[in-house]
Parts: structure tokens; sequence; C-alpha cells
């Protein structure tokens, strides 16, 4: 509309330019004059106010983009390895793909990676085919249960190879009595979980143990939603300062602008360096890049925080 807006404006303003000069007698001549005026005015008013600007809803937040190319970098070093991790491989590529689905040839490598993964070169250079069954399955649901927690957090590691077929086993997992079952399992749904994994990681947001609560909320930065916002605003008031920064990063990335005033209350009292620098970056991941708040001075007269 912007667009469309200047070359009318450019083509009646020629128009009355060339009708003064030569016709200026002409009745229409005042008309073409008080037309490029008025499209004068809506074209200032368009660059003050952004009546027209065009809306990009689907804006990738900048700190984002960086973690795309990590991943996709890592990816690039894992194919060209002897021994390539295919599954993290497979994960990396498909969360990038959830972001951004044209992002570079990330299509053709993970086609590539589960073509891989599908099969295994014996020594003689015929394949064998490795397929994830439901027998398979089911037995690495069964281990859920199991009473060693070294053989629950290996399960964790997987189930991720099924993708959103693990949610659900990964969603029970956050409920197990051993910390670093929690931990792994919260971990995980971020790289795998969709939108059905917010609810629990919400849980596992307030969990008694600070690493839990670690996890969960890196966890969020991938999964992050609507549904997410108001726990994340919640967690900014978190005691321990890993928690609040990817609470931080997390809300970043929603591109949700109700994140934007608690940010800025976040700001006003948090004293924690990398804190501070995971908010002016989510900040800025919003649309809000000139958000100055220096660190308070009265320290005593501020609930301080530590963590």
């Amino acid at each position: 509309m912007r667009r469309f807006l200047l070359v009318i404006f450019i083509f009646v303003s020629g128009a009355a330019v060339a009708e003064t000069l030569f016709s200026s007698d002409n009745p229409a001549t005042r008309l073409l004059q008080l037309a490029a005026l008025g499209l004068l005015v809506m074209v200032l008013l368009d660059r003050i106010f952004g009546w027209f600007k065009p809306r990009s809803p689907n804006r990738i937040p900048r700190s984002l983009v960086g973690e795309i190319e990590q991943l996709y970098f890592r990816c690039m070093r894992e194919m060209i390895s002897d021994a390539p991790n295919l599954v993290q491989v497979v994960n990396d590529l498909q969360r990038i793909l959830s972001i951004d689905s044209n992002y570079r040839n990330a299509r053709h490598y993970l086609n590539r990676a589960l073509a891989w993964q599908a099969s295994q070169v014996q020594g003689d250079g015929q394949l064998v085919v490795k397929q994830r069954n439901a027998t398979e399955f089911r037995r690495l649901q069964e281990q859920l249960i199991d009473s060693d927690p070294a053989v629950r957090k290996a399960v964790v590691m997987e189930l991720i190879q099924y993708g959103d077929a693990a949610t659900d086993p990964l969603i029970a997992l956050l409920m197990d009595e051993d910390a670093d079952v929690r931990i792994h399992a919260a971990t995980a749904l971020g790289w795998v979980g969709g939108g059905d994994a917010v609810p629990p990681l919400l849980v596992a947001l307030k969990d008694q143990n600070p690493y839990v609560r670690r996890y969960a909320a890196r966890a969020l930065c991938w999964v992050v939603n609507e549904e997410a916002i108001e726990g994340l605003i919640d967690a900014l008031n978190d005691p321990d300062s890993y928690v609040r920064r990817y609470t931080a990063r997390a809300l970043g990335w929603s591109q949700d602008r109700r994140a934007i005033r608690p940010l800025i209350e976040l700001l006003m009292i948090e004293q924690n360096s990398d804190v501070r620098d995971y908010a002016f970056t989510a900040m800025e991941d919003l649309g809000e890049p000139n958000v100055r708040i220096p660190r308070p001075k009265a320290l005593e007269e501020l609930p301080v925080r530590t963590g």
C-alpha cells in the first residue's frame, strides 16, 4: 500500500507540475494541485505514524536468527564427520525448519539425514534398514517406570528419535521423582515438543529444583506461544538468574508485545548483568531497540536479587 501511494503521488505531482507550466488556466490544474498536496500530506503522515507500514507477523527475532545459524553450522559439521550424530542433526534441522521453512538448504540436508538415519552401511557396502517400529516404542515406554533413574534418563535420549510421538512420554517424565530425569525431559521437550509441551513446561518452571526450572525456561524458548506468556512473565521474578535470563529470551522470541512492560519492570530492579543483557536483547527482538534503563543505584532501597 505504501509503495502504491508513493507511485500515485509521483504521477499526480508530475501531472500537476505539467499542467501548471503549460496550462495554468485550465480548471483541471487546480484539482491536480489539490490532489498532489493531499497526497503529499498523506505520504508525510504515513512516514510519521506508519499508517501504511508493511506488517511482517512472521518476523524472526534477531537473536533467534543467531541461534539458527549456530544450529545450521553445527549440523554441517556433523554431516561431514566420520560418525555423525544423526539424531542431533535431524532434530536441529527440524527445529530450524519449524521457524523458517525456507532456510538455506535445511530441507535438503534433513531429507539426507533421515535417509542416513533409516539405513546403516555395513563393511561390505550393503545397506541394513533400521526401522523405528511400534514394538520398540512400547519397550521404551515400559522403561519409563524402571526403578533405576539412570535407565529413565537413557530412555529420554532414545525417545527424541521419535519426534512428536515422544511428546507424551516426555511429559510424563517431567513428573519424575528424580530431578535429573526431569531436567532431561524438559530439555528433550524443547527439541521435539510443540504446543502440547507448553503447559507441562510451565509447571516445570515452578519446580522446587532450580536446575529443572532452568532447563524448562530454556526449552520454552523453542516452543513458546501465546499460552506461555503469563507464566513466563511470572518467572521473571524467579530467584535464580539463569531462569530469569532464559525467561527473558523466551519472551523476546515470542514476539508478543505483552512482554514489553514486564521486561521494562525487570530492568528497573535487575542487578545481574547477564539477565540485563538478555532482557535488552529481548526488547530488541520485540521491536524496541532503543530502551535504555540504567542499573538501579539505590541498592538498599530495592528488592535486590543476586541469584
